[in-house]
């Protein structure tokens, strides 16, 4: 009957255009969620299972989006607990403030009200710097760091002297950023309610403030004089063309630590656990597999 053939050809017909116009469905890996840390409220994604968590703390201007390799690989065999700073990404952005103090107390708190048991705290720049206070301030609950570039003993020359100009300048851009270069949503990784998926820090003039504020008042060098007091186990991973954090300041840093595996990185950047995710991994799955103290003459390199 021709109208049966018209009939199933328009059927197929549509069911093409259906299939074309519909993104793949996948399930994201990880659920948003918003956690009390002391005066904040902060976005955070928890996974996996186990005696002991892991801390992911990311860098200046980032989210917990910078750590998706580490993540993804942890989270199949650990308990992961990955957050914004507060200050960043989805996370509440308080007028202020955002020294190292105010941010320790803060995640200390969030370590108390949401982990049990021991924690390994992973940390890159300015959320490195974050997990050495962490561990300085909480050894009964930080047994291992593991630092990728950390802060806490200085920046580069040119950016250890910035002028306010300049801090209004990187503070534009690097809101700016999140609209592109370090986006803080990705609905096929993290599922999050519509209205926080539609927030757009690129035009949140309470993010470009709290951009610069930490610019103005977290010292990158707070812990120069303390990190020699750190005794838990140290994984330090340390690209040596770093322009933000130099290798130097690395290798002063590794030799202050009693209890550290130092890890150079030829040919990388800043941000190693973004360009070579893979090998960043791998150190640290080796790292909390056995994170007994290395004797201080020991380091590896890649």
């Amino acid at each position: 009957m021709p109208w049966v053939k018209r009939l199933v050809v328009l059927l197929l017909v549509l069911g093409t255009i259906f299939l074309i116009g519909r993104r793949p469905i996948t399930r994201p890996k990880l659920i948003a969620e918003w956690l009390q840390a002391g005066d904040v409220q902060v976005r955070a994604a928890r996974a996996g299972a186990g005696d002991t968590t892991i801390l992911f703390i990311h860098g200046y201007g980032e989210s917990m989006l910078s750590w998706r390799g580490p993540i993804d690989a942890l989270m199949r065999r650990y308990k992961v607990l990955a957050i914004d700073v507060p200050g960043f990404g989805g996370s509440d952005k308080p007028a202020g403030p955002y020294d190292l103090g105010t941010q320790t107390r803060r995640l200390t708190d969030l370590l108390d009200r949401w982990t049990t048991g021991p924690v390994i705290v992973a940390g890159h720049s300015m959320g490195g710097e974050l997990a050495l206070s962490l561990a300085l301030h909480r050894p009964d609950r930080v047994v291992g760091l593991m630092l990728v570039s950390p802060a806490g003993a200085g920046l580069s020359d040119r950016l250890d002297s910035l002028a306010p100009t300049s801090i209004d300048v990187i503070s534009l851009a690097g809101a700016a950023a999140t609209a592109g270069v370090l986006p803080i949503h990705d609905e096929r990784w993290l599922a999050e309610p519509k209205e926080r998926a539609e927030y757009f820090p690129a035009t949140d003039s309470a993010y470009r403030a709290a951009l610069g504020s930490v610019l103005k008042t977290f010292d990158f060098a707070a812990l120069k004089d303390s990190i020699g007091q750190v005794r838990q186990p140290v994984l330090l991973i340390w690209g040596r063309m770093d322009p933000t954090i130099p290798f130097a300041i690395g290798e002063r840093m590794a030799a202050q630590l009693p209890c550290r595996r130092f890890v150079p990185l030829e040919a990388t950047l800043h941000r190693p656990h973004q360009s070579d995710p893979d090998t960043v991994t791998a150190l640290m799955l080796s790292f909390i597999r056995d994170h007994r103290c290395a004797t201080p003459s020991d380091s590896s390199s890649h």
